[in-house]
C-alpha cells in the first residue's frame, strides 16, 4: 500500500539486477491477513516468498528456518511495533532501519488538525497517532547483544526527524536512496490540454479533496487522479459529485501508468504531511514538474511551485494552488527548464543501481555504523 508497497516493488527489482553479489530478497509482513490465516494458503508478492505470522512463534520460525531461509539481515521499511515478531526469531540478523516516513511531535500536531469537509469532527481514518518510540529499546537490546542496527534514509531532510520520532540517536547515517527503475529516455510527448495529475492514495493523508475544488475554477485543464482510497464509511473521503475536468483512473502499473505520468504537465500534491514520496521522483524521472504544500528537501520549490502550508481541511489552499498551477501553465519556458532540472536530479539521486551500490557499502562498513544507545 502506497509508498512503502512501492519500495517493497522497488527492492525486489533491484535485487534482480545485482551482479557482483547475489541478493534474494523474502517479504515479512507484521499482520496476519485475514483471508489467509488458518487455511494454510502460501502468499508470495513481487514474485518473492511472504511470510506473515500465524501468533504460532515456534512453528513460523521452524518453517523459515526448515525452508533455508533464514534471513542474513533485515531491512525494514521505517518502523513498526509489529515487526519485531520476526526481528525477535532471529537476533543474529543486522537490521537496516530505513528511515521513511518519521513523524516528529510538531508532525503529528499539524496531522491532527486535518479533517475531512462535511464530516465535522470525525478523526480521519489512517491518521491514528503511531509511536515509534520502543523502537529504542529494541536498538538498546540489541546492542547488549553485540548485534548492529544501522539507521540509513533516501534524504538528508529525513535524518534530523530520527531523534525525536524514533527515541534514540543516530550519530551516523547512511544514505539509502530509492531504487526507482530507470525511466525511458526522452523527449516525453505531453497532452496537447493542460493536464495535472494527483498520484498517490485517496487517502486523508493526501487530502484529495482539495483537488475538485481547484478542478473547478480551472474548467480549461484535466485533473488525473491515481490510486484509490483503502478506507470506507466515516473517516474517510468517497468522490462525489465531481466536475467533468477530473479523472479518476484508480490503481494503474507498468507501461499504462509511466505513459500517463509523462504526458502531465505537472503535477500536484496537497498532502498535510509528507516524507520524500517516491511520487515525487516518479513525476521528475518524467518531466513533471511539482506543485505541492509540502517541500520536504525543498524538492518543491527546486523543481516547482511549493505554495506554503496549510493545515487542517486545506481547503484555504485553493486559491494558491490556482495561481501556482496557472503560472506554470501559461509558462512553457519555464515548466521545461523545472522538468529538465527535476529529471536530472531523479536519475542522478535515486536508481536501482545507486541503491545496490550503497547497500553494499553499507553492509561492508557495518562495523562502523552502529547506533549509540
Amino acid at each position: 500500500m502506497g509508498g512503502f508497497g512501492m519500495l517493497s516493488k522497488q527492492i525486489a527489482e533491484a535485487a534482480l539486477l545485482a551482479t557482483d553479489k547475489r541478493l534474494d530478497v523474502d517479504m515479512y509482513w507484521g499482520e496476519a491477513p485475514e483471508h489467509v490465516v488458518g487455511n494454510g494458503k502460501k502468499l508470495s508478492v513481487y514474485g518473492r516468498p511472504l511470510r506473515y505470522p500465524t501468533w504460532n512463534w515456534r512453528r513460523d520460525k521452524l518453517s523459515i528456518v526448515t525452508k533455508l531461509a533464514t534471513p542474513d539481515i533485515f531491512l525494514t521499511i521505517d518502523y513498526r511495533a509489529n515487526y519485531e515478531y520476526f526481528l525477535s526469531m532471529f537476533t543474529k540478523a543486522p537490521m537496516v532501519m530505513w528511515v521513511q516516513d518519521p513523524k516528529t511531535p510538531e508532525d503529528w500536531d499539524r496531522i491532527a488538525t486535518c479533517r475531512i469537509p462535511g464530516q465535522g469532527d470525525v478523526m480521519p481514518k489512517g491518521l491514528e497517532y503511531i509511536d515509534c518510540t520502543p523502537l529504542a529499546e529494541l536498538v538498546k537490546q540489541r546492542r547488549r547483544k553485540g548485534l548492529k542496527t544501522i539507521f540509513a534514509a533516501p534524504s538528508p531532510f529525513l535524518e534530523a526527524k530520527i531523534e525525536s520520532t524514533y527515541g534514540c540517536r543516530a550519530d551516523e547515517v547512511a544514505s539509502l536512496c530509492y531504487p526507482m527503475e530507470p525511466a525511458p529516455e526522452g523527449p516525453y510527448v505531453k497532452s496537447e490540454k493542460p493536464t495535472v495529475m494527483f498520484l498517490g492514495r485517496l487517502d486523508a493523508q493526501k487530502r484529495p479533496w482539495i483537488i475538485p475544488e481547484i478542478a473547478r475554477r480551472m474548467p480549461d485543464v484535466t485533473f488525473r487522479l491515481f490510486g484509490k482510497s483503502h478506507f470506507t464509511g466515516p473517516g474517510a473521503w468517497a468522490p462525489d459529485n465531481l466536475p467533468p475536468n477530473v479523472e479518476m483512473l484508480g490503481h494503474t502499473e507498468g507501461a499504462e501508468k509511466h505513459e500517463l505520468i509523462a504526458s502531465s504537465w505537472l503535477h500536484l500534491n496537497c498532502a498535510i504531511h509528507e516524507g520524500l514520496p517516491i511520487a515525487f521522483v516518479e513525476g521528475l524521472q518524467r518531466d513533471v514538474p511539482i506543485v505541492s504544500c509540502v517541500n520536504p528537501e525543498r524538492v518543491a520549490e527546486r523543481f516547482g511551485r511549493y505554495v506554503g502550508e496549510f493545515r487542517g481541511d486545506g481547503m484555504q489552499s485553493v486559491d494558491a494552488f490556482v495561481i501556482a498551477l496557472r503560472d506554470l501553465i501559461d509558462n512553457h519556458d519555464e515548466r521545461q527548464r523545472l522538468a529538465e532540472a527535476g529529471r536530472t536530479w531523479a536519475n542522478e539521486t535515486h536508481s536501482a543501481k545507486g541503491f545496490l551500490t550503497a547497500f553494499n557499502n553499507l553492509l561492508e562498513h557495518a562495523d562502523s555504523m552502529d547506533v549509540p544507545a
